[in-house]
């Protein structure tokens, strides 16, 4: 079964299981869920009942090569908080997100990142899935390149 899911509905599933599954899990419950997508291992989340009575496992990744400083427990938590609040605002606006997509919309990026200042650090923080395996979806946590949502600089004046 090939999932059909809109750009919208994605952020809506997203945002409800990283509360539930991440951000309000106890401490325990939530390091131990971070050490294995810190190890490259996708995490099972949950499985939601389908309309056509099938059922769609949901999966998370992380892909943190980009993320600048180190990255640990609680650094991933507040960037998927600030994350978790940018995407709510979206779906609560009912606003249709900015999406990039590619494999005929089978994988989408969303560009509604979480930009955070830590350490003397930048990093940038979005939201991608993947819906290409049968009855699969694949929520991708992905640090990108924050220097693209930097204000250039101000040309310096000559005298």
């Amino acid at each position: 079964m090939n999932v059909n899911m809109d750009a919208s509905s994605v952020l809506a599933v997203a945002v409800s299981l990283f509360k539930t599954c991440l951000i309000d899990a106890g401490r325990t419950e939530a390091k131990r869920h971070f050490k294995e997508l810190e190890a490259g291992r996708e995490l099972f989340l949950t499985e939601i009942a389908m309309p056509d009575k099938s059922t769609l496992r949901v999966r998370l990744q992380l892909m943190a090569q980009e993320y600048n400083g180190q990255l640990n427990y609680s650094a991933f938590k507040s960037q998927l908080q600030m994350l978790s609040a940018e995407l709510v605002k979206v779906v609560q606006a009912k606003s249709e997100p900015i999406v990039m997509s590619g494999d005929n919309g089978r994988q989408l990026m969303f560009n509604i990142p979480a930009i955070s200042h830590i350490d003397g650090e930048f990093n940038a923080f979005v939201l991608g899935a993947d819906l290409r395996r049968r009855g699969e979806l694949v929520l991708q946590l992905m640090f990108i390149d924050p220097n693209q949502y930097r204000s250039p600089e101000p040309a310096a004046a000559g005298g």
